[in-house]
């Protein structure tokens, strides 16, 4: 394929090259959006099950603080039994005494203690209970993952697959091109946000809108020279089309 010389044969290859970079640009925009989503709800799980592993940790805790006050109840339990046996074996009014005063204070400490654990045990069913469903959330959540990573995946080829063929169109028209003229399109580019050919407005750079001096819009108007604008260094177009007399008009 020889490479064209031409200045309006430039700017129309130009032209073709930057609307196949519009649209590799659109195409990645989408892909990154969805991988941007997908790693968003990724992000979401991980701290979600870093705060169930949390919450977890601490029922094993309350579980093992409810184990020791229920031991700590059944002794207490004990101690009355055995302070009741010895009730029944009393013969002297004062030592009947000192061992009912010893059964009202095991009783007191017995009841502080049911209360207690009755307590904990009503914490750490309601505890479980959040747990659980904290824990239903987040399945729910990885089904989504899962779902939206199959959906992801077919559409990601297929992005992949437009984005190879865009590329290939690209090369080949890069080809029609002297490599100066591709490296300096591609230097405006970066600079400019993925643009560097733009359209001439009623004398102003749509790219930039800088007001560009008429003896520019002449050259691009004719076509006799290929015109970068002097402030963004956009390659600039005016489009032209003809009426039914062929007269030229600009669009």
């Amino acid at each position: 394929m020889s490479t064209v010389t031409d200045p309006s044969e430039i700017i129309d290859v130009l032209r073709k090259l930057q609307s196949i970079d519009d649209k590799i640009r659109s195409v990645r925009q989408g892909r990154d959006g969805l991988l941007a989503n997908f790693e968003k709800l990724n992000k979401v799980l991980e701290h979600r099950d870093s705060q169930l592993d949390v919450m977890r940790g601490k029922l094993a805790e309350a579980e093992t603080w409810h184990t020791k006050k229920s031991n700590e109840l059944e002794v207490e339990r004990e101690k009355l039994a055995v302070a009741k046996n010895k009730l029944r074996g009393v013969t002297r009014s004062r030592e009947y005494v000192a061992v009912n005063r010893e059964l009202h204070n095991i009783r007191k400490s017995l009841g502080h203690r049911e209360d207690e654990v009755k307590r904990l045990t009503t914490a750490i069913e309601e505890f479980r209970a959040t747990i659980e469903m904290e824990n239903n959330k987040v399945k729910e959540l990885r089904g989504q993952a899962d779902d939206e990573a199959a959906n992801n995946s077919s559409s990601l080829t297929e992005m992949k697959g437009h984005i190879d063929g865009a590329e290939e169109r690209r090369a080949a028209v890069s080809k029609q091109l002297d490599t100066g003229i591709v490296r300096r399109y591609n230097r405006i580019s970066k600079a400019r946000d993925g643009v560097s050919v733009t359209r001439v407005v009623d004398g102003v750079c749509s790219g930039c809108n800088m007001v560009l001096q008429p003896r520019f819009v002449e050259q691009i108007m004719r076509g006799s020279s290929l015109v970068q604008c002097s402030h963004c260094s956009r390659y600039l177009f005016i489009e032209i089309v003809h009426d039914e007399n062929g007269q030229p008009s600009v669009v």
